[in-house]
C-alpha cells in the first residue's frame, strides 16, 4: 500500500517560514557588520567623516573641506554621528542601519515584482553581495545610500502603481532625488525613475493623458527638490560659488579625464575583484536577465525590472573608472535578476520528485561557496590586516588613528593642521580644523585645466592658516601623481617645511604594521621603507 502524499504547507505556514529565513538573513549581515565596526576608515569614509564633522560644529560644506561629491552623505554621516557618536565605529553603526533597511526594501520590491521565493532569493543575495570585500562592502560609502533612497524610490512607486496617490508619488521622488544628492551617479536612478512612472501610467486609460501630465509635473518636481534643497543651503551659508565649482565644474572636467582604453583597462583590472567569490550570482544574474525576455507570465514586472538593471549599471559608468565599490549601487538589481534567473529554472524543470528542489540546492551552494571564500573576512581577520591587505599597507589607514590620537594630544582645538595628501580621515581622528579646504591632493596631481591653480590656492590657504602641524604623505596612493602633473606644490613644500621641525615620522612596512617614530626617538632613526608618513610641527 503506497504512502499517501504529504500534505501542502498551508499559506500562513509558507509566510512564516519565509519571515523566519528573512530574520535569519538580517541576524548574519548585522554579526558579519558588529566584528567591523572598528575597522578603520579609509579615506573616501574620512572626507565624509570630517565633512559631517564641520557640520556639527556649524561649519557648512564647502568652507572648509571641498568635494566634487554632493553633500548628501555628509550630512548622513553627521546624523550617524550625533547618534551613534564621532568615531569609526559610529559611522559603522549608520552603514549597519542603512544596509539591513536596504536588504528589507530588496524583499519588499522583490515581493512585488516577482513572488515571494524569489523575493527571498533576492534578498539573501543582496544581503551576501553587500558584504563583498570586493565591493569594499564593510566602507561606508556613498553608493550604499545611492542604493538605499533608490530602493525606497522604487519600492514607493510600486506602491503607487497599486493605490495611486499624491504623497506616494511624491515620496518616490524625493527619494530619487535623494540618492542623487548623496552622489552624483544616482541621476540615472533619477531617470530610472521618470522611466518606471510612464511604464506605470501607461496601463492607465488613455482618458487621463491630462492627470498624467500633472502627475509627472509634480513627480519630477518632486525629484529635483532635495538638489534645490542643497542649493538653497549653499546659498544661504555663503558657500555658493565653492559649491558650484567643486559640484559642477571641476566635476565636469573630472569625469572626461579617462579614455576610452583608459575604461577597458581599469575595468579589467577592477571587476575580477568585484566577482571574486560570488561568479555564480552573476552567471545566475545573466540567466535572469536572459529570462526576461521570454514571454511567461511569471514576469509580469519584466520591462520594469530590465529597466532597473540597465539603469543601475549605468551608475557605475560615469567618468569611465569603473571602481569597485561603484557596484554597490548595481547590486539590488543583480540580486532581483538572481531571483529571475533562479525562477526561470525553476520553471523548467519537472515539479516531481527532488528535481523541483535542485533551485534551492543550487542557491545553497552559492551562498556557502562565498561565504566560505570570504569566511576569514566575515569572522576571523584582524581589521587593520584586512584594511592593509584590502588597499595596501602603504595606505596610512591604520596609521591614521595614531597620527590623529598625536595630533589631538599635542594641539588645542583652535590649532590647525595642514595635510599634504590626500588623507582626510586623519582631521576626523584628530578633531582639528583644516588649515586648507584641499583635502584631497588627487585634484592638484590630475591634467584637469584647474589643478594648477589648486595647486597655488592650496598653498595660499595654508600660508594665511600658519597651521600649528603639517603632515606630509609620502605613499603614492596619497597623490597619484604622473609626469604631466605640475610640480609647484612639491617645490614650494620643500621650502616651506624650513619653518618647522620634525616631530613625527610613520614607517609605512609594505609587509606588516607600520613603525611610530616620535620626537626624540627621530634621532638616529632611518626609514626602512618607501613610503612614509611625516610629522612636523611650527617651530
Amino acid at each position: 500500500m503506497k504512502n499517501p502524499p504529504p500534505a501542502p504547507q498551508k499559506p500562513a505556514e509558507n509566510k512564516r517560514f519565509r519571515y523566519i529565513c528573512l530574520a535569519v538573513i538580517l541576524m548574519f549581515v548585522a554579526l558579519v557588520r558588529y566584528r567591523l565596526l572598528g575597522i578603520p576608515l579609509e579615506r573616501d569614509e574620512g572626507e565624509y567623516a570630517l565633512i559631517g564633522q564641520l557640520i556639527l560644529k556649524g561649519i557648512p560644506p564647502y568652507e572648509m573641506a571641498y568635494s566634487m561629491k554632493l553633500p548628501g552623505t555628509s550630512y548622513l554621516y553627521a546624523l550617524f554621528m550625533a547618534v551613534f557618536g564621532q568615531s569609526a565605529t559610529g559611522v559603522h553603526l549608520g552603514l549597519l542601519v542603512v544596509n539591513l533597511a536596504s536588504i528589507l526594501l530588496v524583499f519588499f520590491i522583490g515581493k512585488k515584482l516577482l513572488n515571494e521565493t524569489s523575493a527571498l532569493f533576492s534578498t539573501a543575495s543582496f544581503a551576501l553581495l553587500s558584504l563583498s570585500p570586493g565591493v569594499f562592502g564593510f566602507a561606508a560609502h556613498a553608493t550604499q545610500f545611492n542604493a538605499l533612497f533608490g530602493l525606497c524610490g522604487l519600492l514607493a512607486l510600486l506602491q503607487y502603481a497599486e493605490r495611486p496617490s499624491w504623497f506616494r508619488l511624491a515620496g518616490s521622488g524625493f527619494c530619487f532625488g535623494l540618492a542623487f544628492v548623496m552622489k552624483q551617479q544616482a541621476v540615472f536612478l533619477m531617470l530610472f525613475g521618470l522611466l518606471a512612472f510612464w511604464l506605470i501610467e501607461r496601463q492607465r486609460e488613455p482618458a487621463e493623458r491630462t492627470k498624467t501630465a500633472l502627475r509627472f509635473a509634480g513627480y519630477s518636481s518632486a525629484m529635483v527638490l532635495p538638489y534645490l534643497l542643497m542649493l538653497l543651503t549653499a546659498w544661504l551659508t555663503g558657500t555658493f560659488d565653492g559649491f558650484w565649482h567643486w559640484t559642477v565644474e571641476y566635476a565636469g572636467q573630472y569625469v572626461g579625464i579617462k579614455t576610452g582604453s583608459d575604461a577597458w583597462r581599469l575595468l579589467n583590472l577592477n571587476f575580477p575583484g568585484v566577482i571574486e567569490g560570488y561568479g555564480l550570482f552573476w552567471l545566475t544574474g545573466l540567466v535572469g536577465l536572459a529570462a526576461l525576455f521570454f514571454p511567461r507570465k511569471s514576469v509580469q514586472h519584466r520591462w520594469l525590472i530590465l529597466a532597473f538593471a540597465v539603469f543601475s549599471f549605468a551608475c557605475v559608468v560615469p567618468g569611465l573608472y569603473f571602481r569597485q565599490h561603484y557596484f554597490i549601487v548595481f547590486l539590488p538589481a543583480l540580486a532581483l535578476l538572481v531571483g529571475v534567473g533562479l525562477h526561470f529554472l525553476e520553471e523548467r524543470l519537472p515539479q516531481k520528485h527532488w528535481v523541483r528542489f535542485l533551485p534551492l540546492l543550487f542557491f545553497a551552494c552559492m551562498m556557502v561557496l562565498a561565504i566560505v571564500r570570504h569566511s576569514t573576512t566575515f569572522f576571523k581577520e584582524d581589521l587593520n590586516k584586512m584594511v592593509a591587505r584590502t588597499y595596501s599597507p602603504t595606505n596610512p589607514f591604520e596609521a591614521s588613528l595614531e597620527i590623529g590620537r598625536f595630533l589631538g594630544a599635542n594641539s588645542s582645538e583652535r590649532d590647525k593642521i595642514a595635510i599634504l595628501g590626500s588623507e582626510p580621515q586623519i582631521y576626523f581622528y584628530s578633531k582639528r580644523l583644516p588649515a586648507t579646504g584641499f583635502i584631497y591632493a588627487y585634484p592638484l596631481m590630475e591634467n584637469q585645466p584647474y589643478s594648477l591653480d589648486m595647486q597655488r590656492a592650496m598653498i595660499a590657504e595654508i600660508e594665511k592658516a600658519r597651521p600649528k602641524f603639517m603632515i606630509f604623505v609620502n605613499s603614492p596612493f596619497s597623490w597619484t601623481k604622473s609626469d604631466a602633473s605640475a610640480k609647484d606644490i612639491f617645490n614650494w613644500y620643500d621650502q616651506y617645511r624650513s619653518q618647522y621641525n620634525m616631530v613625527g615620522l610613520v614607517d609605512l612596512n609594505p609587509t606588516g604594521k607600520p613603525t611610530y617614530v616620535w620626537r626624540e626617538a627621530l634621532n638616529g632613526y632611518t626609514p626602512k621603507n618607501k613610503a612614509q608618513v611625516w610629522v612636523y610641527e611650527r617651530k
